[in-house]
């Protein structure tokens, strides 16, 4: 097949949202670990930019229409970013490629002029969310930015779905031998 006919992603600016859309360099803020024992006027928060994904859905996103008022986001790590661990093996790539790291979800290098991206790994580990009136301003101030295409931004989603509706089970089939 040729990959022509399904590209990853396209180019998009502006402030409208969809899932799959990717913002670099997005703030996202961290309460502090003390911050169920101090009283809530003491607390400071600290924050870190990050290259992230929109996970939640297209529709709940739409201008006039919105269903949500958080939009959910997980982080895409760079493969040059993850030094150390499974996921800096090629094994561990390997591994999340073929979807048996359930918390992880590969995506494809880009390649579109001026946009120039090595593979990503969303960690779906790691969930956070933003209110959308500020994530509508960041992707309007980011300028041209990348979103994922279909059918990649699904097979995202279904990834998603999957690592957030495990069940573990109190007694298990043993394995057989």
């Amino acid at each position: 097949m040729d990959p022509q006919f399904y590209p990853w992603y396209r180019s998009v600016q502006g402030t409208e949202l969809g899932q799959g859309d990717i913002l670099d360099r997005c703030p996202i803020f961290l309460p502090p670990t003390d911050l169920a024992e101090k009283p809530l006027a003491e607390a400071v928060f600290t924050w870190q930019e990050r290259d992230i994904i929109v996970i939640s859905q297209s529709c709940d996103l739409v201008p006039g229409r919105e269903k949500v008022t958080e939009v959910l986001l997980c982080v895409a790590w760079s493969r040059s970013e993850l030094t150390t661990g499974h996921l800096a093996t090629p094994r561990g790539l390997e591994d999340a490629r073929r979807g048996n790291l359930p918390g992880y979800h590969l995506l494809a290098p880009c390649d579109l002029p001026g946009f120039s991206r090595e593979l990503r790994v969303v960690d779906f580990r790691r969930v956070y969310s933003l209110p959308l009136a500020f994530v509508l301003h960041r992707a309007g101030m980011a300028g041209d930015r990348l979103r994922l295409l279909p059918p990649y931004r699904e097979h995202l989603s279904q990834s998603f779905a999957r690592f957030f509706m495990r069940v573990g089970l109190p007694v298990d089939i043993p394995p057989f031998r």
